[in-house]
């Protein structure tokens, strides 16, 4: 089976050290980009050079949160959506921004930060 190609997007370094090192070490992926802004993720997809089969996408980032980058991913017509899962990731327990993921179309689940690596492989796995 191949491994999945994964896009982290989260401001925060620490976090995406830790979960990089626990995606390659768990042996979920070792194809794995990240990105500090929503921006520069979107500009990556935008160019088209591949298209990742995961996004851990963190809700509260600076500029431009989590649901600003679905916005404007939604309306990116030359990526097909179907071989993309979206897990929005958050250390904040705030009901309306869990809520409102779990309402959103594009996310297939909302996980908890740090990331705990059985429920996300329990995640892939469905």
């Amino acid at each position: 089976m191949e491994l999945p190609y994964i896009m982290l997007v989260d401001d925060n370094e620490i976090d995406l050290f830790l979960h990089e090192k626990l995606i390659r070490l768990s042996g979920i992926s070792e194809h794995i980009v990240h990105f500090t802004t929503a921006r520069e993720a979107l500009e990556s997809l935008a160019k088209n050079t591949v298209i990742p089969n995961i996004i851990l996408l963190d809700i509260q980032m600076p500029e431009m949160d989590g649901f600003d980058f679905l916005k404007v991913y939604e309306q990116m017509t030359h990526i097909n959506k179907e071989n993309t899962r979206i897990f929005m990731v958050s250390s904040s327990l705030d009901f309306g921004d869990i809520s409102k993921a779990k309402a959103n179309p594009l996310v297939a689940e909302f996980i908890k930060k740090p990331l705990n690596v059985k429920e996300l492989k329990d995640l892939l796995e469905k």
